[in-house]
């Protein structure tokens, strides 16, 4: 049954909206085009990891222990979000804040919101941005210095697909001025000074396109 849903044209039909589409179905009752929706708290978290090259895939086992930052915001590992341990007092932080159902009272049905602390969470969280170094260094790894080629990594990894030519003139401009920017001998996640302030311009465009509405939004 899964197979007949997910290969049928319905299901994988755009969710761009015709003029026409918008005339006989403005409510997408006869479902006429594919809903967009954001990711999910679970499919969010474990897809930022995935980006970041730091999930760990290991099936079955028992469940991973949360830990309480000293902020504390409650971490909860690498392992895929059905693994992580489940405390009514302190749920994952990440999770927590996109609509993770929760454990008391029962949940019937997932509440969908759209708050600040969410875009807060991501822009501010110090873990959101050691993924994004990771992200980077994923992208170093492939494209070397050339920064059109970083471009057309970050995008094929994070969304799977190419940039267009003007998302990559304005990521090429936001590179360079923030290259131009970076502060000197600062310290990477592993620790090592560095003045490669390239590096740190591409972590920035990493840390955005995690907080973009095209990786956030399933389209």
């Amino acid at each position: 049954m899964h197979r007949l849903i997910m290969t049928s044209s319905t299901y994988r039909q755009s969710s761009v909206v015709t003029e026409r589409q918008e005339q006989l179905d403005p409510a997408n009752r006869l479902l006429s085009r594919m809903p967009m929706r954001r990711l999910e708290a679970e499919e969010l978290r474990d897809s930022l990891l995935l980006l970041a090259g730091q999930l760990n895939e290991t099936p079955h086992g028992p469940a991973e222990p949360v830990s309480v930052r000293a902020d504390g915001l409650v971490l909860s590992g690498k392992r895929r979000s059905i693994y992580v341990q489940q405390l009514r007092k302190q749920p994952p932080s990440l999770l927590e804040s996109f609509d993770l159902p929760a454990m008391n009272p029962n949940c019937l049905q997932r509440t969908d919101s759209l708050v600040a602390p969410q875009a807060l969470h991501l822009l501010n969280d110090s873990a959101i941005r050691e993924m994004a170094r990771g992200l980077a260094g994923r992208v170093l790894e492939v494209a070397g210095a050339d920064a059109s080629r970083q471009i057309q990594q970050v995008y094929w990894i994070a969304l799977s697909r190419p940039p267009s030519a003007e998302e990559m003139e304005i990521c090429l401009e936001s590179l360079n001025a923030l290259a131009q920017q970076a502060k000197p001998n600062s310290q990477l996640a592993d620790g090592i000074s560095t003045t490669d302030n390239a590096r740190k311009a591409l972590e920035t465009l990493c840390h955005t396109m995690m907080n973009s509405a095209a990786f956030l939004y399933m389209d």
